[in-house]
């Protein structure tokens, strides 16, 4: 595939093969020397193009109606594919890594291409550091003859400043739903809390960290059911509620395109400055900040450090109750001392703080931690709730007033830019959630203000108690609130505190006009 990239101000040149893609750099539009090149290698197709491979194809099908939705036939002998159909679901920006993701329609099979410049197999890499079936994660198929590779892409000779994009295959047999199809708030609160569980176990298990959690990067009601192995010591919600440890996530994490592996254990800031003088990948990689502009936590988006103007006074951990729910919840994790665990969390580190105020060198760039992956989860449940409306809900008079609060709150929340010195997301944390809440949901504003009281700290400035695991404390904060919130909801006793019904076919409007 030879093709011409229109940008402001010039365009760029794009030659295709069945194993990646070359992208010139960007030439002005009075530079036409290289267009009639590319003109002529329309007809005479630079040798270095790899025109095709028969082991590894992707055609149109030509059985379908013209007019419907077009299919594919992909042939792999890697994965044993052979001209199965699929349907295109997904293509990502061609300025990015160009992800394909593909479909069958009647299995759990989905084929991802992406075509990143790093050479590397990031993804499928990590996926193996999770291991076979990995809890609150999708499942990735493995080659049935790992000898067949795309081929490496050659040089050009044509020009400079080329990128090279090398083709990478993930074949996975897990699909389900957006997230913004939770029919019920106790589906979304329980499908949280399982994102978080799978993101926590991979963190403390498997020494992963996925740093781009977002909606685009989560499925609700997967299939097939995953459940749980013993010796994972993972306990979804619903297991948690019922007593019973082996019931499947409400959700699962995919997309690992941005993850990294973490070292070994949790290293301080000068600890990571100092492996790093010997150019470890693994802890430069954390400094490489990424994540999606909405969804990013606030501290990676920024990219430093900002010390409070007033130590932090951490709140302590959440006593579950009534004693019931405590006692589903501690029975559901018991080689996890954590989980039982009361108390403070741990001290304001004066000495870092006064560290960040010399820019002393280990302090001038963020480190991604995996509390942000924490953040970031909270911040799709906010923004999710914030649009929320019940099934069958018409707006009416009594709406207004929440309607527009939370219109004037959601413009700057999408609005937000990486690196802005001020983070319009915190007008939501922050925000009086009575007022951004559709009324019907305003029974939830309490116990939602309640867990945005934990994203007032930086975590870094902590320093843990003993008992207190550093890396997933803001996991920990976060599971207990909202198993808490999940109790509640099913308790049949609780007349004011119900579960709602909502719309999963529209949010609330953007704007007067919607």
């Amino acid at each position: 595939m030879l093709g011409v990239i229109m940008c402001p101000g010039g365009y760029m040149l794009s030659y295709g093969s069945p194993c990646g893609y070359v992208v010139t750099e960007h030439f002005a539009f009075s530079n036409i020397a290289p267009l009639v090149s590319y003109v002529h290698s329309l007809h005479d197709p630079p040798a270095a193009i790899v025109l095709a491979d028969p082991k590894r194809t992707i055609t149109l099908d030509t059985g379908d109606d013209p007019d419907s939705r077009p299919r594919w036939r992909i042939t792999d002998e890697a994965y044993r594919l052979e001209n199965r159909l699929f349907e295109l679901i997904f293509i990502g920006s061609p300025f990015s890594r160009m992800t394909t993701v593909f479909a069958d329609p009647k299995t759990d099979l989905v084929v991802k291409d992406s075509y990143p410049q790093d050479s590397r197999q990031r993804e499928a890499e990590l996926f193996k550091e999770l291991g076979e079936d990995p809890p609150g994660w999708v499942k990735v198929v493995e080659p049935a003859n790992p000898t067949i590779k795309f081929k490496a892409l050659e040089k050009m000779s044509f020009g400079s400043g080329f990128a090279h994009r090398q083709r990478h295959r993930l074949v996975l047999n897990s699909t389900g739903s957006a997230f913004e199809k939770c029919e019920t708030i106790s589906e979304a609160v329980g499908a949280i809390y399982d994102l978080l569980e799978g993101n926590r176990w991979a963190i403390v298990k498997r020494r992963v960290l996925h740093r781009d959690i977002s909606p685009g990067n989560i499925l609700i009601k997967p299939k097939p059911d995953f459940l749980p192995k013993p010796e994972d010591d993972v306990c979804f919600i619903r297991g948690v509620y019922d007593r019973e440890p082996m019931r499947a996530p409400l959700a699962i994490l995919f997309d690992l395109d941005n993850g990294v592996k973490l070292t070994e254990k949790h290293l301080s800031l000068k600890e990571i400055e100092e492996i790093d003088k010997n150019l470890s990948s693994d802890t430069l990689e954390l400094k490489a900040l990424t994540g999606t502009p909405m969804y990013i936590a606030r501290g990676p988006s920024l990219g430093r450090y900002k010390p409070p103007r007033r130590a932090y006074q951490f709140d302590p951990l959440l006593q579950l109750q009534p004693p019931d729910a405590a006692e589903r919840y501690e029975q559901a994790y018991p080689n996890d001392p954590f989980r039982k665990k009361q108390g403070k969390i741990g001290d304001f580190n004066e000495g870092f703080a006064n560290e960040c105020s010399e820019d002393q060198p280990h302090t001038i760039q963020l480190v991604q931690r995996p509390w942000h992956d924490a953040e970031s989860m909270m911040l799709v449940f906010l923004i999710f709730l914030l649009r929320s409306k019940p099934k069958d809900s018409k707006l009416d008079t009594e709406d207004l007033v929440n309607l527009t609060k939370m219109q004037e709150v959601y413009g700057k929340v999408r609005n937000t830019g990486i690196g802005a010195e001020v983070d319009a997301r915190d007008f939501m944390i922050g925000g009086s959630w009575k007022l951004l809440l559709h009324p019907c949901l305003v029974h939830l504003a309490d116990p939602i203000w309640e867990l945005c009281m934990a994203l007032d700290f930086d975590y870094e400035f902590l320093v843990p108690a003993a008992g207190i695991n550093h890396e997933v404390v803001l996991h920990e904060i976060f599971q207990r609130h909202l198993f808490q919130i999940y109790y509640k909801l099913k308790d049949p006793e609780e007349k004011t505190f119900s579960d709602v019904q909502l719309d999963t076919s529209s949010f609330r409007p953007l704007s007067s006009r919607t």
